[in-house]
């Protein structure tokens, strides 16, 4: 892949406005496959901080939301994987490995449409929010909509599993509540 940047960036050297040889390349991955991290779990951290906003939100939600919110934001998931945890999560392994590959769909389909441009070359580190991203990858503002369209995805993909988790946690809360109280009165 690496090649293929510097193909892309060669042909936008040469021509601004011509075609550029390759759809995938690394910035491709990095900036539009893996938004948030492996899993795109971007979506994920969005969906954690609305609920932690929530009247009725478990402790989990409540304080994963600050945690994982900003590293988030710059691609950087480990605290959304191991703290959560995502890693071995059997209620969130369907949408962790399909938003990345829906993601990708999308934003190829786009850009060999036409509709997005392709990613030109342009060498930067993975940890630049999305939107920001996607306008520099493809020096295009149709970088940043596809990003913005796949991160809605993202966020509709992970709510119902992160949902059915957090009314489990909840369950699991109240029970243990309950259950001090219980023994308290029998004292």
């Amino acid at each position: 892949m690496v090649e293929n940047i510097d193909e892309n960036r060669l042909a936008y050297q040469a021509n601004p406005h011509g075609d550029l040889p390759h759809i995938i390349t690394q910035p491709f991955i990095d900036n539009f496959v893996f938004m948030g991290g492996g899993g795109s779990t971007i979506g994920l951290v969005i969906v954690i901080a609305i609920l932690a906003f929530k009247k009725r939100s478990s402790k989990i939600t409540k304080t994963m939301a600050p945690l994982t919110l900003m590293p988030g934001i710059f691609n950087i998931n480990e605290p959304t994987l191991f703290g959560l945890p995502v890693v071995l999560n059997v209620r969130l392994i369907i949408p962790f490995v399909l938003a990345p590959m829906i993601n990708a769909t999308i934003t190829y389909f786009a850009m060999s449409s036409g509709l997005v441009h392709l990613t030109n070359g342009t060498a930067m580190p993975w940890t630049i929010p999305p939107i920001i991203s996607g306008f520099l990858a493809t020096g295009h503002y149709s970088g940043s909509l596809v990003q913005i369209v796949c991160i809605i995805i993202d966020i509709l993909l992970y709510y119902p599993f992160y949902r059915a988790m957090e009314k489990y946690n909840l369950y699991l809360e109240d029970k243990e509540a309950n259950g001090i109280k219980e023994t308290e009165e029998s004292k």
